[in-house]
């Protein structure tokens, strides 16, 4: 049993010691241009919701879902989201598959995170992508109307989707 335990804290040692040594003589990608190995995607993406889960508030989204807060939550994303995640179901978000990992088109992708989860992460941001903390220039409720306009975007009313376009009436 001593041989098995010292043999596993050997390999997991061992296979530690490539990964940083590969790490230090930069053989490792970096670039942002290459699609990541599955292994890289899972692994960053499972240690990205781990992290964002066990730091986001608890509770329930606070913000209803009326007119007037998702015309308000379709203004702030037109103006400060929908560069990098896409502005409707039928505009490019070639900007934001530039970056990695690549910024997801929410109006055709429904995020994997609860609310909560998604309001931590537009308030904080994510460290070594290209989401910025927006919590130092948009207030809680702010954010929270991002998120449920976000969140009822197959299901907006007329008024928010013609805000969110920027069709003034």
């Amino acid at each position: 049993m001593k041989l098995f335990v010292f043999g596993a804290i050997s390999a997991y040692g061992f296979a530690a010691l490539v990964l940083v040594s590969s790490a230090k003589l930069g053989v490792l990608p970096v670039q942002a241009d290459v699609a990541p190995s599955r292994l890289e995607a899972r692994v960053l993406g499972s240690a990205l919701h781990a992290a964002v889960a066990r730091h986001a508030p608890n509770g329930g989204n606070p913000m209803a879902a009326s007119d007037e807060n998702l015309i308000a939550g379709a203004k702030l994303y037109r103006q400060m989201c929908s560069r990098c995640h896409g502005l409707s179901k039928e505009s490019d978000n070639g900007y934001g598959r530039s970056f990695y990992p690549p910024a997801p088109h929410l109006a055709l992708n429904r995020p994997s995170y609860n609310d909560n989860e998604m309001f931590w992460i537009v308030k904080h941001g994510i460290r070594n992508t290209a989401m910025p903390a927006w919590g130092n220039l948009l207030s809680d409720d702010e954010i929270w109307q991002v998120v449920t306009l976000v969140r009822k975007f197959d299901s907006l009313p007329d008024s928010a989707t013609l805000e969110l376009l920027g069709h003034h009436p």
